[in-house]
């Protein structure tokens, strides 16, 4: 199976990014974890689509 990465922008800034590898078995939760700094309290994950943002923590 080949792996899949998901584009995560870490920031509104399109150069701030990380690529999270995924499985079918992947949680929102493990996403933000692999992604937020050491230490980082407040993280959450956000999808925008048609200019709307719907957070998903």
């Amino acid at each position: 199976m080949m792996p899949m990465f998901l584009t995560v922008y870490l920031s509104n800034n399109d150069q701030h990014f990380s690529e999270v590898p995924i499985t079918p078995e992947t949680l929102c939760r493990d996403v933000v974890e692999l992604c937020k700094e050491p230490g980082e309290a407040d993280c959450y994950l956000a999808e925008m689509w048609r200019g709307s943002e719907r957070v998903s923590r």
